[in-house]
């Protein structure tokens, strides 16, 4: 067997058990400590696929004429991804993310709907093209606000986004670096 796959085995094995071992002295985990530490991992699965397929796009040779049936395939899989993540379970004090994935999703899918007829058809349509690229823009720009919101920063104003928060309070980020913000309450 190969010693290379050996070791990689070993190393997941023992981040497995470390894992598993770290989380079972957790006993006093809240329910939305749970939610939340769920909700992290789907934004960060959703971020690693974003920068992993950015780099397929971008790596494609716009020469090549197979290139473009690899960015039609790309882009069913975006969509599909997006579709997925328009479905993740979010933390209650995040109430405007589910309708900005929701949003994402939506103009995912007219992209890539879009795409596919621009380029099945007997003629390159510039004009699906055109009105693809817009839908993916204003996809990827719904997801940069999710990111603004969960950084606890302003969105730029925009005539095409609307954004609403009653209870987003506290920073996602403070709170995954800081712990739990009552029990230094309790200590003071």
């Amino acid at each position: 067997m190969n010693k290379s796959f050996v070791n990689k085995r070993v190393i997941l094995c023992t981040a497995a058990l470390l894992g598993a071992f770290s989380m079972s002295g957790c006993g006093n985990t809240s329910e939305e400590e749970k939610e939340l530490a769920g909700f992290s991992a789907s934004i960060a699965d959703f971020t690693d696929y974003i920068q992993e397929t950015d780099a397929k796009i971008n790596s494609l040779d716009v020469n090549k004429k197979e290139s473009a049936s690899e960015l039609l395939e790309i882009l069913d899989d975006m969509n599909a991804e997006f579709a997925e993540f328009s479905q993740i379970q979010v933390p209650d004090q995040y109430e405007s993310v589910p309708g900005l994935a929701k949003r994402a999703s939506e103009d995912m899918s007219l992209a890539v709907s879009y795409y596919h007829t621009a380029y099945e058809s007997e003629e390159f349509d510039k004009d699906y093209a055109d009105a693809a690229y817009q839908c993916y823009a204003n996809s990827m720009k719904a997801v940069k606000y999710i990111g603004y919101l969960l950084m606890g920063e302003d969105i730029p104003e925009d005539e095409n986004v609307t954004v609403y928060e009653i209870t987003n309070d506290e920073r996602i980020i403070d709170k995954w670096l800081s712990g739990d913000k009552e029990d230094e309450a309790d200590t003071d």
